[in-house]
C-alpha cells in the first residue's frame, strides 16, 4: 500500500512539474511587415505613338516608384532619310520639356543608332515596389484554387497584408528617411531660440482670439 501511495505521489509531482513548464507553439499569425523590392522599370514605344497621355502615365509611375534618374533613349536608323539624328534629338528635347511640366526633372536623354528599326523611344529607371512580407502567401482558395488541406501552411493576416502592399502609393516611403533635412534643423533651432528669448509666462500664455466684429472693424 505504501508503494502504491509513493508511486501515486510521484505521478502527481511529475504532473505538477510538467504543468509549470512553459508551453509554446509557433504563431499562425503573420507579424512581419511589407517589404520593399528593388527592380528596373523599362518600357518602349514607337516614337510616332508617343502622346502627352503616354508621358503623363510615365510621369505618374516615375513619381510613385522611381529611385533614380529617368533614362530616355531614342533609337533611329542612320540610313533613314525620314528620321535622322536631328529629329531624334528634337523629339527628346520635346519629351523632356513635357515631362518637366509634369514635375519630372531628373531625366537623361540620348539618341542611339540602330540600323533597320523604326524610331523607338525607350524608358528605363531604377524603382521599388511593395511586396507581401517574406514567407507570406494568400489564403488557399483566395486566388489559386487550392483547397483547405493547404491551410496548415498559411499564416493568418497574409491575404490582408498582400492587399495593403498593393495600395501603398510610394513604396520607397517604407524605407524611411536617412538623416535630417536642413530645413528641419533650422526650424528646431528657431523654436529653441524663441523660448530662450521670451519669458515662460509669455510663451505659455493664452492665445489671443479675434471675433468677427474685431476683423470687420479693422
Amino acid at each position: 500500500m505504501k508503494n502504491k501511495n509513493l508511486l501515486l505521489s510521484l505521478v502527481i509531482c511529475a504532473a505538477l512539474i510538467t504543468a509549470c513548464d512553459r508551453q509554446s507553439t509557433p504563431s499562425m499569425m503573420n507579424t512581419s511587415l511589407p517589404r520593399v523590392e528593388a527592380q528596373t522599370t523599362m518600357d518602349q514605344i514607337l516614337v510616332e505613338n508617343v502622346s502627352e497621355g503616354y508621358l503623363k502615365k510615365i510621369a505618374n509611375n516615375y513619381d510613385r516608384y522611381a529611385t533614380d534618374t529617368l533614362m530616355m533613349t531614342i533609337s533611329y536608323d542612320p540610313l533613314s532619310k525620314d528620321y535622322d539624328a536631328m529629329k531624334a534629338f528634337q523629339d527628346l528635347a520635346r519629351f523632356k520639356q513635357i515631362l518637366s511640366k509634369m514635375g519630372i526633372n531628373s531625366v537623361r536623354a540620348e539618341a542611339v543608332k540602330s540600323e533597320g528599326v523604326k524610331p523607338t523611344l525607350m524608358i528605363a529607371y531604377d524603382s521599388v515596389s511593395a511586396k507581401t512580407p517574406e514567407g507570406c502567401r494568400n489564403m488557399p482558395g483566395f486566388d489559386d484554387g487550392l483547397t483547405t488541406p493547404e491551410i496548415g501552411d498559411y499564416r493568418f493576416g497574409c491575404s490582408i497584408d498582400s492587399m495593403i502592399a498593393k495600395q501603398i502609393y510610394r513604396p520607397s516611403d517604407l524605407q524611411g528617411k536617412v538623416g535630417n533635412d536642413a530645413i528641419d534643423g533650422r526650424r528646431a533651432a528657431n523654436t529653441v531660440e524663441y523660448y530662450r528669448r521670451v519669458s515662460e509666462e509669455e510663451a505659455e500664455g493664452e492665445l489671443r482670439t479675434l471675433d468677427r466684429s474685431d476683423i470687420q472693424g479693422q
